[in-house]
């Protein structure tokens, strides 16, 4: 048993954020952003006050909105791809492994919804990336679970700093009800890698699109 295994482990999530699920939520999510009076400009304005000024989302403004869903599939496909990688690999076990197949669950999920919205767009799904990852990832808990703390805030940011700057408002429902499991999963990561306390931001940072592919470039995910 390595030392992730005797920890606690988080609160399992369950299956609802599948492709229909999802699209529920997009629904909902929409209603109730129209209904507020406040559309993603509103919403990144309330972000960048909570974060002191830092405003992220015009660097999203220009890509367009497919442009910005097929980005975030990569992604999805990134992480989906690691936690697959993850559970394969037999060096989790327990609560552990549990916890990693299902965040693996959540991020296939995302891959299938943000396929299906591309092609309900009439938008060309992009060719899955040629996929890299450091040696040793997935042959040491360690190493796996300090890189899986590095994707999860990337993730975060860049859901987080490319929602305002899309102009559907039911893409950005959809996008930030990914968002929010992203959040989930940073902080299920955290309680893996034992950090004390698992969650100590009262908000999400954004990032900068540069930031977020600088960041996924070495894996193999580019823009495009």
């Amino acid at each position: 048993m390595n030392g992730s295994e005797s920890r606690t482990s988080p609160v399992g999530f369950d299956r609802e954020h599948s492709r229909r699920d999802f699209l529920k939520t997009a629904g909902w999510a929409t209603a109730a952003i129209s209904a507020a009076g406040i559309g993603g400009f509103g919403i990144a304005s309330q972000f960048a006050k909570a974060q002191g000024g830092a405003v992220n989302y015009p660097t999203y403004q220009g890509l367009g909105d497919v442009a910005i869903l097929s980005f975030a599939l990569q992604l999805e496909r990134l992480e989906g791809t690691f936690y697959a990688n993850g559970v394969n690999a037999g060096i989790f076990s327990g609560p552990t492994l549990t916890q990693i197949a299902t965040i693996r669950d959540h991020e296939m999920a995302h891959v299938d919804a943000l396929t299906s919205t591309l092609q309900k767009l009439g938008a060309p799904v992009p060719p899955a990336p040629n996929l890299t990852y450091p040696p040793g990832t997935f042959s040491d808990p360690g190493a796996f679970l300090k890189l899986a703390a590095t994707f999860e805030p990337v993730g975060v940011g860049a859901y987080g700093g490319a929602a305002a700057a899309l102009e559907s408002k039911e893409l950005l429902a959809a996008a930030l009800s990914i968002h929010n499991v992203e959040c989930m999963h940073r902080v299920a990561i955290n309680i893996l890698n034992g950090v004390q306390p698992p969650n100590n931001l009262a908000f999400e940072p954004t990032l900068p699109f540069g930031a977020v592919t600088q960041a996924v470039a070495p894996f193999g995910v580019t823009p495009g």
